[in-house]
């Protein structure tokens, strides 16, 4: 399993681990046996927590290959399927909220933005 898929996770708060008793105590007093989650399990609550805050956020199969896309906008990755949620998470959880400045906002990328002069050729 990827760091970046267990990143992912932690920071949507996706559980990693499974137990065999009941939740609520604190794991270190446990007296149930714990272990990790299989990665596709957690890759696919990731995914399914990405979907649920970004409608635009897809993964598709890449016909007959094991490869996954994945796409939010104008981005992609392609790559195994945990790799390509993990991707997608971690770059949903890194852009900036709006990537094209409003009407009197503030420009974030550090470009600047081309004026529009009356009367100038287009």
């Amino acid at each position: 399993m990827t760091d970046l898929l267990l990143s992912a996770a932690k920071r949507l708060g996706v559980p990693t681990e499974t137990s065999a008793g009941p939740g609520g105590s604190p794991p270190t007093f446990s007296i149930w046996a714990r272990w990790p989650r299989h990665p596709y399990e957690i890759a696919q609550d990731v995914l399914n927590a990405v979907i649920r805050t970004e409608v635009d956020a897809s993964v598709t199969p890449v016909g007959g290959t094991p490869l996954w896309r994945a796409r939010h906008g104008r981005w992609t990755h392609i790559g195994r399927f945990e790799d390509a949620v993990a991707h997608l998470a971690s770059h949903v959880a890194e852009r900036p909220k709006t990537d094209v400045p409003t009407l009197g906002g503030a420009v974030t990328t550090g470009q600047a933005v081309p004026a529009i002069r009356a009367g100038a050729p287009r």
